[in-house]
């Protein structure tokens, strides 16, 4: 049977996975994390009342038929180690970490999880949409783990699928092809000191209000508790930034920011929300659309500035420092709550990666598969990516391996 490694269980990895079973040709797909689903189960639905196309729901409805393939096959927390041979016979090493919860026999009925003393239980689903739905222990908070002495879900588990003496494992299969769809690592908001992140409470990154949202449903001032009256959106921190190393755009910013921004709109009319640029690059979208948006709704300002800092203000609140593109003057303004729009960066692993599939990577460290025999790079791993061009960029990954190995239908 003709059969593909996909590296990597996101959008594109599942895209790849799907229109590969779909051809009838086998699929293994490795993912590092205990889940699959990638950066996007992390990202909330941005349409409260009808369908704004954020896109979310592509990649993770998808899931439940990744789980229900006889086409593939899903190994999670892992990672090919190893890859040698030739396009028709690639042979792969895939470590396995230890797996402390069977992924084979857990049920996720959860009464592990009640008897859990820790508060919250420390083992539970990697989240609530997670495929597979197999619970895993967090090591930093279970007892036993910690040096602790308790083995309540153990003694619990019905289908005795946990077990605290686990070991790795290793297996070592053959494939015809190989798609690495390894993801991208978000920039780390703290390396850009001026904006206050980690220093001045109340300042997150555009993905920690995703999940808050996907989490909760809603978006609350940590500090407080309660929804932002006055919400200030930054765009490009970490992208189009030479100092930072990072001089390219990261495409997907402009889109998923304003989105976030109408949906603290639709949850609260009576909010406010600045939302700071330098250009409005939106590709898929409507090209005056933050434009327009500003114009015709109460209480959204659209400034062009890149604001210079963000410091705390006599009352505790972050407090933006900036200019506008058409003033010379310097202006303050306090916010309930700053979100900075972090860009894309190369996934953390991309030069270990390309050194053991034998590619190269790009100038920015983006995995390159040119001219790597056999090998195709898919999604985010080879450049930024909005979700529905990483799913498209997947299903065109699996229509070069099909043809590689003779499977194109």
């Amino acid at each position: 049977m003709a059969q593909v490694l996909v590296i990597g269980g996101g959008t594109a990895g599942i895209a790849a996975a799907l229109n590969l079973a779909e051809r009838g040709i086998f699929t293994t797909i490795v993912e590092r994390s205990p889940s699959l689903g990638g950066r996007a189960s992390e990202l909330c639905c941005k349409g409260k009342v009808e369908c704004v196309r954020c896109d979310v729901c592509l990649s993770m409805d998808k899931l439940y038929e990744v789980a229900q393939s006889r086409f593939i096959r899903v190994f999670t927390g892992s990672e090919v180690t190893r890859l040698t041979g030739k396009p028709g016979a690639f042979r792969a090493t895939i470590a396995r970490k230890h797996q402390y919860v069977s992924e084979e026999a857990c049920t996720a009925c959860g009464a592990c999880a009640e008897v859990c003393p820790v508060p919250g239980s420390a083992i539970r689903p990697n989240y609530h949409r997670s495929v597979p739905k197999t619970y895993r222990i967090d090591e930093g908070a279970c007892v036993r783990l910690g040096d602790g002495e308790c083995d309540k879900c153990a003694k619990v588990c019905p289908a005795e699928a946990v077990n605290f003496s686990a070991r790795g494992t290793k297996r070592y299969l053959t494939f015809n092809a190989v798609i690495v769809a390894s993801g991208y690592s978000p920039f780390d908001a703290a390396e850009d000191k001026r904006l206050g992140y980690g220093a001045v409470k109340d300042v997150l990154t555009s993905l920690e209000v995703e999940k808050m949202i996907n989490d909760t449903g809603r978006l609350v001032v940590p500090s407080t508790g309660i929804r932002p009256k006055k919400l200030a959106i930054i765009q490009c921190v970490g992208s189009r930034d030479e100092r930072k190393g990072v001089p390219y755009c990261s495409k997907v910013c402009c889109k998923y920011a304003l989105k976030i921004g109408q949906l603290v709109k639709l949850h609260d009319p009576d909010a406010s929300v600045s939302f700071f640029f330098m250009d409005w690059r939106s590709y898929d979208l409507v090209d005056n659309e933050l434009l327009e948006w500003g114009k015709k709704t109460a209480g959204v300002s659209v400034v062009r500035s890149r604001p210079a800092e963000i410091l705390a203000s006599e009352s505790g609140k972050p407090l933006l420092r900036f200019v506008r593109t058409t003033e010379e003057k310097v202006e303050e303004e306090e916010f309930d709550l700053v979100m900075l729009s972090i860009g894309m960066l190369p996934p953390i692993d991309s030069k270990k990666v390309a050194d053991i599939l034998g590619t190269g990577t790009t100038d920015f460290g983006f995995i390159s598969a040119e001219g790597a025999k056999g090998i195709f790079a898919a999604g985010c791993c080879a450049g930024p990516k909005d979700i529905e061009e990483s799913f498209m960029d997947g299903v065109a990954a699996a229509g070069k391996a099909a043809s590689l190995i003779g499977g194109a239908k």
